[in-house]
């Protein structure tokens, strides 16, 4: 492979036109906390990279996936995003104009050794420490262009002697995919939210697009969410159920990845961008290759196994977990050890939720929302996983339904966590979970719940805080170039 790139982006600015520090170090911002609150982390000391991304302190449950990545990751990517410029520069080979228009080029082919780096462990002298920061480091060129980046990183993957994860270096492949599509569907999500501000200037019917956008960046969350928890999954021991999330993953981020930039499309029309609009065209070519991605994701197997894994979770509790009384379930074990199946633990967390809806609290609050949700989706369940099952269609149907359950359990858990180890205000207020479960199960076509008024404005009023302050739509609210 090639040798590795040493990236230097001295002076470099981004969107907002602040400066990049020179030593590119990250500057990280929690959008919750409102323009202004900006939180350095500590950057990496120069020729320490290697020493501060080895593992310390506890292990982090499995869905407290919004804990903050390490200084260098974001230090490595921040560099790589520099190295790509603005995409909005028509002068740019990286850029959305180049790339809307190359469809037989490879541009990418150049940053191979860089790659290749990410991919080598830490031991063979490159950066690796586990599929979710390899994501995160190259999330950049990811959700620049998410097939030819995807199509960059699994090859070399696959060409790599001595790759990580050796048992299971298919599955990080393969989930590279749902990586790479939830990149660039934030990247179309900030587009669209970006040109309904602009255009509302001059048409104020306009507004109305605010909040199609706000349920897609709930949608986004929730396959953000599933995909950093299939990641982080692959440093699991198997046989923990940790596969099936992989499995969702797989299912159900194309489908919603392929929805979002459909509504993007939608809206920069709405908004006035013609044929010859780049934010467009890249939308189109993105969308185009959304099928070829998945495809190469192994949605096949991953249908397979989620039906593999239907009969073994049936019953209360996924037939893993019993059903607790509500505020008594604490997903972990008596002896307060983390659970040795996050699946059962999902189960476990979806009853305790269904337990609530008798409990206080605003009719449109967001733990009453989650009760009603968790109730509808009980029943899901029930007609999956019970003695007598009833689903409708076939086996594929029976596997899709499956893993939008799946996400929505994991949407949950991730609000739990998040909530309880602190890292994240808005994704620990809860007020994101009503809508992305209303959507889970309108998908589902369960007898809807909501409408969720706070909770709806409360995601736009986020989501247009992100754009304003140059963040992107991932779980960690990372504050981004261009």
């Amino acid at each position: 492979m090639g040798r590795v790139l040493r990236l230097q982006q001295p002076g470099a600015r981004n969107r907002g036109g602040a400066a990049v520090p020179a030593d590119g170090a990250p500057r990280h911002t929690d959008a919750a906390d409102g323009p202004g609150q900006v939180h350095p982390r500590t950057p990496a000391g120069r020729g320490a990279l290697l020493a501060d991304e080895r593992p310390a302190g506890p292990v982090l449950p499995p869905f407290h996936v919004a804990a903050p990545l390490p200084a260098a990751v974001l230090q490595r990517a921040r560099r790589l995003e520099g190295l790509l410029g603005d995409p909005r520069d028509r002068s740019n080979p990286y850029g959305h104009h180049a790339l809307a228009h190359g469809a037989g080029r490879r541009p990418f082919d150049g940053l191979g050794g860089l790659v290749e780096s990410e991919i080598l462990p830490v031991t063979k002298g490159g950066h690796f420490t586990g599929g979710e920061a390899l994501a995160a480091a190259l999330r950049p060129l990811l959700r620049r262009d998410p097939e030819l980046g995807h199509a960059l990183v699994t090859s070399t993957l696959a060409a790599v002697p001595g790759a990580p994860l050796p048992d299971r270096s298919v599955e990080l492949a393969r989930l590279l995919g749902p990586a790479a599509l939830g990149a660039a569907a934030g990247t179309a999500l900030r587009a669209a939210v970006r040109a309904v501000a602009q255009g509302e200037r001059r048409t104020p019917g306009l507004s109305r697009w605010r909040a199609s956008l706000a349920r897609s960046f709930a949608d986004l969350l929730a396959c953000e969410s599933l995909t950093a928890v299939a990641l982080r999954s692959l440093s699991r021991p198997s046989g923990t159920g940790d596969a099936v999330l992989r499995a969702a993953a797989g299912c159900v981020v194309p489908a919603l990845a392929a929805e979002i930039l459909d509504e993007a499309v939608l809206t920069l029309g709405e908004c006035g961008h013609g044929r010859d609009s780049a934010a467009l065209r890249w939308c189109l070519r993105a969308a185009d290759g959304t099928a070829r991605v998945r495809d190469a994701s192994g949605t096949a197997e991953s249908r397979a196994q989620l039906l593999r894994a239907l009969p073994s979770s049936a019953g209360p509790g996924g037939g893993r977990a019993a059903a607790r009384p509500a505020g008594e379930y604490t997903g972990r074990t008596d002896d307060g050890t983390l659970p040795t199946d996050p699946v059962a633990d999902l189960h476990g967390l979806l009853d305790a939720a269904a337990a609530e809806r008798n409990g206080s609290g605003a009719a449109d609050g967001p733990e009453a929302g989650r009760a009603r949700a968790a109730g509808r989706l009980l029943a899901e369940r029930r007609l999956l996983t019970g003695p007598e099952r009833r689903v409708p269609g076939t086996g594929a149907a029976a596997a899709e339904r499956y893993a939008q359950l799946l996400t929505a359990c994991v949407v949950l858990a991730v609000r739990r966590d998040t909530a309880r180890y602190g890292s994240s205000g808005f994704l620990a207020s809860g007020g994101w979970t009503p809508l992305a479960l209303a959507r889970a199960v309108q998908r589902l076509g369960l007898p809807p719940v909501g409408p969720f008024d706070r909770a709806q404005a409360g995601v736009e009023a986020e989501l247009d805080r992100r754009d304003r302050m140059g963040v992107d739509t991932d779980l960690h609210a990372t504050r981004i170039l261009w």
